[in-house]
């Protein structure tokens, strides 16, 4: 997403805190290269989404993650050891970072920066916040490999955030031979239901796009995702920083729909919905699923569906990878500094492992 339009729209909206109820942190811009993008300054909030919140990110919304463990004693171990760290990480003052690239969604997508513009924005931001460290969240092991590579030799340090499932449309006939995703495809084109394309999604869809995301991540997941508004989906209907696909019934009400958010090859899924109350014979998730599929190899793009569903993800093709978030402390004091680079070094060493164990 580069439109300076669909920015400066994102960019307003949340500076008058009407998109998404449980994110506090200030969202300004940052001209790179010629195009805009969001920055959110971070702020300490005791309900901020975990999306501008690596405390509550890598604590609360793991302590939540750690009820889908199926592991017993790795569920009681993980949780216990949450407990033991959170007081360190409240330390680290994580929640004051400056996130690059922000735009509210799961899953930050990054232009092709150079070394040198890298360089630059950093000397930059620094500058311009001396006390708060910088944040590049989610970066992708595959698709964003140079950049890592780039963020490492100038000092940033890694940190594993999750195990995500990815389709590269280059390789679709092979995972579209599996069994399972032929199947999807065949309920995909016999299904009753009204199939709804981005031109078809319009500002009366916003309530219960709302509702439907409502339920499903927050009600029924966790209080730590986004609260995304009624005001955000007409937002991003409207200004087309995000497109949507979903599913009507015979009354033309909508019953699901999933949202992909797409820059340089890449498409991801940070937001979806459906009516969970609806008989499960309807297969409402493995139609989105089935969808995006669909739409990666006629638009061409690597599919990163994220984590969560691995089972479901991987007999369907998804190939693992690793999770990266990047920070960069070197210009914070030096004992702030050095428990950082301590932590990034501790998580590297331990963490990777146990969500690869947990991803199986």
């Amino acid at each position: 997403m580069n439109d300076d339009r669909a920015v400066n729209a994102w960019i307003s909206g949340m500076q008058q805190q009407a998109l998404i109820a449980n994110w506090y942190a200030d969202v300004q811009s940052v001209v790179v290269n010629d195009a805009t993008l969001p920055l959110a300054i971070g702020r300490v909030e005791e309900n901020q989404t975990y999306l501008a919140s690596p405390q509550h990110g890598f604590i609360d919304y793991a302590r939540d993650e750690c009820d889908q463990l199926s592991d017993a004693s790795a569920q009681r171990w993980a949780k216990f050891g949450l407990s033991l760290v959170e007081p360190w990480f409240r330390a680290l003052r994580l929640d004051e970072s400056v996130s690059i690239n922000a735009w509210g969604v799961s899953t930050h997508l990054y232009p092709s920066w150079s070394e040198n513009t890298l360089m630059q924005l950093r000397e930059r931001l620094v500058v311009e916040h001396p006390k708060r460290a910088l944040w590049l969240r989610t970066l992708h092991e595959g698709y964003d490999a140079p950049l890592i590579e780039v963020a490492q030799r100038q000092g940033w340090q890694l940190w594993p955030s999750r195990v995500v499932y990815g389709f590269d449309w280059k390789t679709s006939s092979q995972w579209m031979k599996q069994r399972n995703n032929q199947i999807d495809q065949k309920l995909l084109q016999k299904t009753t239901l009204t199939p709804l394309f981005p031109q078809d999604f319009n500002a009366s869809h916003a309530p219960a796009m709302a509702q439907l995301y409502q339920q499903l991540y927050v009600d029924k997941h966790s209080r730590w995702n986004a609260h995304y508004t009624p005001a955000y989906f007409q937002h991003a209907i409207e200004h087309q920083w995000l497109s949507f696909y979903g599913f009507a019934d015979e009354q033309g009400r909508l019953i699901a729909f999933i949202g992909v958010f797409a820059q340089d090859g890449v498409m991801t899924t940070p937001m979806l919905g459906y009516d969970t109350s609806l008989p499960t014979e309807l297969a409402l998730y493995r139609l989105l699923m089935a969808r995006v599929l669909r739409q990666s190899i006629e638009q061409q793009h690597y599919l990163n569906l994220g984590a969560g569903s691995a089972n479901f993800k991987r007999m369907r093709g998804g190939v693992a990878h690793m999770e990266w978030h990047a920070f960069y402390a070197h210009h914070l004091p030096k004992r702030q500094s050095l428990a950082m680079k301590i932590t990034a070094k501790l998580m590297k060493r331990y963490v990777p492992s146990f969500l690869a164990r947990q991803a199986v």
